[in-house]
């Protein structure tokens, strides 16, 4: 994850089936080699824990440094994100996946969520960011905007929070993923991504980084 540059508050966001979740497997197979990491389930879906065990093993990271949590509703999700200063001493970082069931309550009741969500859940994740040392990952689906743009629900108030914005993206067919960074200039590739036939995902950085004695790093995960 940090060979990328990433770390504080990533969104990650693209259409289902994208690989957003696969992503966020590859950068939590990685931290776990050395930290722990939490994951935190919102939608019941339990595929990516094979993943997540599968990629552990290929990449050198440990399964039992990684904990995942279910949460069965809204309100459950909304008490544990108010409760994680207390809760993740130790952690380097925090998966939600997706934030989408979160913000999902600001379209049901935008009186009630709209405020919750903008006033207290962002600020929280980044009041963490900055004050535990603790780096978010969390993930959301593009809809179709008024507006006939493709964009994560609640983009503009997510990006403004956000140390990264990465959208996701897959052509029909194509085994590969693309990562990059969303602006309102355009996207710039970080990244490029795939699963073999093992199952294991590889990450292929699209820049190369200098190292600290003027080399390059060309890390392929």
């Amino acid at each position: 994850m940090y060979a990328l540059g990433l770390g504080g508050l990533i969104h990650l966001w693209g259409d289902a089936g994208s690989g957003k979740t696969l992503f966020a497997v590859a950068l939590a197979c990685d931290v776990s080699k050395n930290h722990r990491v939490e994951w935190i389930n919102t939608d019941a879906k339990k595929s990516f824990v094979s993943h997540l065990k599968k990629n552990a093993v290929a990449s050198g990271g440990k399964m039992e440094n990684i904990t995942v949590t279910f949460t069965e509703d809204q309100a459950e999700l909304c008490t544990l994100i108010e409760g994680l200063p207390s809760a993740i001493a130790g952690v380097s970082l925090v998966i939600i996946d997706p934030i989408t069931r979160v913000l999902d309550l600001a379209r049901d009741n935008p009186i009630l969520w709209g405020r919750e969500i903008i006033e207290d859940v962002l600020p929280t994740l980044t009041g963490i960011v900055s004050q535990n040392n603790i780096d978010f990952i969390i993930t959301s689906e593009s809809r179709m905007m008024p507006d006939s743009t493709n964009r994560a629900v609640h983009h503009n108030s997510i990006s403004r929070w956000a140390d990264h914005d990465l959208c996701i993206t897959r052509n029909t067919g194509s085994p590969h993923s693309q990562v990059s960074r969303f602006s309102e200039n355009g996207m710039k590739e970080l990244a490029s991504m795939r699963m073999d036939s093992r199952g294991v995902i590889e990450v292929i950085p699209q820049m190369v980084l200098p190292t600290a004695s003027g080399g390059v790093n060309e890390l392929v995960w």
